[in-house]
């Protein structure tokens, strides 16, 4: 990056607790702040964001698996100061000022509650993203996840924090429901317009995608199980995120086993649709096992909007509005891989065509051009 401009130019700090190159929607917080005259400084788990013209400030991490598991089981303040706090460039951030702050996640709470007053007299924006309750069942996710995230949610409602920020309208409602805070902007996870075409489609080959981190808890195994329900003309293509231990039970499955679905390596953000818009539909099928898939409106939805896709998806409230009002996609009733594959086999070509060129005439409408300015406001500028 370059280096640091001079105090006549506005700064902005972005904080993520993620790999900031792949994280969508704060890799567009970057541009819109840049765009709109902000030397942007960020704060992440690296790398360099190419967008970012300020500096960049990387969080470490421990590496040791059972250091990791020991400090799962201490308290969770013991457990932030250890796996987090002592992890961040204290001594480098301490030295800046900025005119605005724009913090996301939960993971980097307690240090944003602490250092940011010192930092800037600014707007500081809370970006919460989804929901982070009831996200999972048993007593690992009880006892290791549940825990911390309850403590960590304790923070939201600091004072230091000026606005507050999420996707959908639903989550909005939840956390002024609640949580008691001030209903948050919603700020759509769109992406950028993409001019191009639909692709065409091969009656005997329909590739249907689903893109995005490999969380079975959205929905990939009952994608999978359909698999082998559907009609020899379909392929399921799961394009995704993930580490060995979420990849190898996908590997696994039958559907993959038997060449009914692949796995493909991911791509940058900025290519997401431009890769998607050789397929044909994506599948967005989360069943609503956790609040964050039933209010779930999520970058998958709007990047294959932009490539050109029909949108298969159950009844999400979020998405369904879109989905009927544009004509872009189908709206499965039932969350079981019968009701899937029983819904795709009924397609006809001409069906998908005309969702896929439905999708083309929306993506203007559906993509981050009005986004930008909505989130600009939100946060003051």
């Amino acid at each position: 990056m370059s280096e640091p401009a001079s105090s006549a130019f506005k700064r902005a700090l972005v904080v993520c607790y993620s790999s900031v190159k792949n994280d969508a929607r704060v890799s567009k917080q970057i541009r819109w702040l840049e765009a709109s005259g902000y030397v942007v400084d960020v704060l992440s788990r690296g790398p360099e964001h190419p967008d970012a013209t300020g500096q960049a400030f990387q969080i470490g991490e421990p590496t040791k698996r059972l250091q990791l598991i020991v400090f799962a089981m201490m308290p969770a303040r013991l457990r932030y100061e250890n796996t987090v706090a002592k992890y961040l460039p204290i001594r480098e951030l301490a030295a800046q000022h900025y005119d605005l702050v724009v913090v996301n996640d939960l993971h980097l709470l307690p240090w944003a509650v602490e250092a940011l007053p010192k930092l800037t007299d600014g707007p500081v924006v809370l970006d919460l993203h989804e929901l982070y309750r009831d996200n999972g069942t048993g007593l690992v996710h009880r006892f290791v996840y549940a825990r911390y995230d309850e403590w960590l949610l304790r923070f939201i409602d600091a004072p230091v924090f000026t606005k507050h920020l999420t996707v959908a309208e639903g989550i909005a409602d939840v956390y002024r429901d609640d949580f008691g805070l001030e209903r948050p902007d919603v700020i759509r996870n769109v992406a950028p317009y993409e001019d191009l075409e639909p692709s065409s489609v091969d009656p005997e080959d329909i590739v249907l995608v689903h893109h995005g981190y490999a969380a079975v808890e959205r929905g990939i195994d009952i994608m999978l199980d359909a698999a082998l329900l559907m009609d020899k003309r379909y392929r399921l293509v799961l394009m995704v995120l993930g580490d060995e231990r979420t990849l190898r039970p996908l590997r696994e499955h039958p559907a993959v086993r038997a060449g009914r679905a692949e796995l493909r390596e991911p791509v940058k953000v900025t290519e997401v649709a431009r890769t998607l818009n050789q397929y044909d539909l994506e599948l967005i099928f989360f069943p609503p096992r956790f609040p964050n898939n039933t209010y779930a409106l999520p970058n998958k939805f709007f990047e294959a909007v932009q490539g050109r896709l029909g949108v298969v998806i159950g009844h999400s409230p979020e998405i369904v509005p879109f989905v009927e009002e544009h004509g872009l996609g189908i709206v499965i009733d039932g969350w079981t891989a019968q009701d899937l594959a029983a819904a795709l086999n009924g397609l006809t070509v001409e069906r998908i065509v005309a969702m896929k060129e439905a999708a083309g005439r929306a993506a203007f409408e559906l993509s981050d051009r009005g986004e930008a300015p909505r989130f600009l406001r939100a946060v003051g500028i």
